[in-house]
């Protein structure tokens, strides 16, 4: 049996730690699996893949404003009589990749295809809906809300991060309650091993890799008064702010090169008493499923906008002012008992909301052996894996 993982880009970022995490649910159903992932955008064009990734970076760094005005006015809206995919199209280039994207699945043969970012679910519904392909094909949604870019109507099953979101793909797409799944945003299933005791007043810092900007100010203030937490700073590839930290000196800042070592991970979740990061939503998400108390710092536009708005309507995470101390503000929430009592109920309902864990769902969806609209599982390629 064959299973397609499909993020976008080579860069990394949580589209590729979904599937892993995807990835990690397949290996433990059965290690005879094979699941391939591919970068869809730098495999059917690299050229085009380098030039918009660039441009991306470039944009969310220099014109944030203008890219966040971009984003809800293209990729995402809010209004639900508006589905700016339909007007959002690259023309000759979705048609491209649309033809490069029948080829490739005609080439690759999968039994299920996997989506963890939004255009190759564009690109498959799209062939889909014309009758071009008929594989299994599922949505892995990566944040608390669903963009308008992701093909809704004639892809076959969905892993959606709340009830909400169940709830706006059947009014809005006339989808039924068997193709949608709440799973919550998928992590890797090592971080949802219990954690230990955390080391009292021990604070990780994330969010390095997009820049300095706002960490910086954060960082220097921190540096600038006496402290009684002591803080990892995790920098992820940012080797100038791993440099910059670790010229600092301060005897409880502490700087953490880029580890892709996930027992290492855990173990700095383990030890920590909160975390100050950006609301990306693997990132919220993994913190979340260890009960780690959460402080925003700041968001990229677009995406990270829409979580932060979301989760502070749940009242998950806490917004940190830059203009008061920023100790205080983390201690003055970590060590109220009746605040952290409150956060725990918050979180554990968020967390009830789901259906089944991703790995149950997979197997469901496995049993089910054919799309929801055109058969495809090959019944001699399921029997062995579904017992």
């Amino acid at each position: 049996m064959k299973v397609l993982l499909l993020p976008l880009f080579r860069m990394p970022s949580g589209h590729h730690k979904a599937a892993e995490a995807i990835a990690g649910y397949l290996s433990n159903i059965k290690a005879e699996i094979e699941v391939k992932t591919v970068d869809c955008l730098s495999h059917f064009h690299s050229g085009i893949e380098m030039v918009i990734s660039n441009t991306y970076l470039k944009w969310i760094n220099r014109k944030p404003a203008l890219y966040s005005k971009f984003y809800h006015s293209f990729i995402y809206s809010s209004n639900q009589k508006k589905h700016t995919s339909s007007r959002f199209s690259l023309c000759f280039w979705d048609n491209y990749l649309a033809w490069r994207m029948e080829k490739f699945i005609e080439e690759e043969q999968p039994d299920v295809i996997i989506c963890t970012h939004c255009y190759p679910s564009k690109l498959l519904n799209y062939l889909k809906k014309r009758g071009k392909i008929h594989v299994p094909v599922v949505n892995v949604y990566t944040d608390f809300f669903m963009n308008d870019i992701w093909g809704k109507e004639y892809i076959d099953f969905h892993f959606v991060p709340h009830q909400e979101a169940k709830e706006q793909l059947i009014k809005r797409y006339s989808l039924k309650q068997e193709q949608i799944f709440v799973t919550g945003i998928p992590v890797h299933p090592f971080f949802r091993k219990p954690s230990r005791s955390s080391s009292e007043g021990s604070i990780l810092i994330a969010g390095g890799n997009s820049g300095l900007g706002n960490l910086t100010v954060l960082i220097e203030q921190l540096a600038a008064a006496p402290l009684q937490c002591s803080y990892k700073v995790l920098c992820g590839h940012n080797k100038k702010l791993y440099e910059w930290v670790r010229s600092l000196q301060h005897e409880k800042i502490e700087a953490i090169p880029y580890t892709n070592c996930r027992k290492q991970m855990n173990q700095y979740y383990d030890e920590a008493s909160a975390i100050i990061t950006k609301p990306g939503g693997i990132t919220i998400t993994e913190v979340l499923e260890k009960s780690l108390p959460v402080f925003i710092l700041d968001r990229l536009p677009g995406q990270e906008e829409i979580n932060c708005h979301y989760l502070k309507e749940q009242h998950l995470v806490y917004e940190l002012n830059m203009h008061q101390p920023i100790e205080q503000q983390i201690i003055k929430v970590i060590s109220n008992e009746v605040e952290m009592n409150k956060w725990h109920k918050r979180l554990t309902c968020y967390q009830l909301e789901k259906d089944d864990e991703i790995e149950n769902s997979l197997l469901t969806i496995f049993k089910s052996k054919e799309s929801v609209y055109a058969p495809s599982l090959k019944k001699s390629a399921w029997d062995p894996y579904l017992g």
